[in-house]
């Protein structure tokens, strides 16, 4: 009786593994397809961020890059 009871554990301990297991990787397979639906959103939205930066006029372009220098963010320039 002592080794059914320690093979019922086994089970039980492996059950639990193997869920756990399961549960990760499904998991991790829906955050690699939101990281990678949020990549393409994102260069979507900076192509038209850059379409719509080189519709303005030369006075607006000044104006947003010396904004950027003085916050200090002319990385961006």
């Amino acid at each position: 009786m002592n080794t059914k009871l320690l093979s019922r554990r086994k089970f039980v301990r492996y059950l639990g593994l193997s869920s756990a297991g399961a549960t990760l990787a499904a998991t991790v397979a829906s955050s690699k397809e939101k990281i990678q639906a949020g990549g393409d959103d994102a260069k979507e939205e900076i192509e038209k961020l850059k379409k719509a930066y080189e519709e303005l006029d030369a006075r607006s372009k000044l104006i947003l890059r010396l904004m950027l220098v003085f916050t200090g963010l002319d990385i961006f320039i």
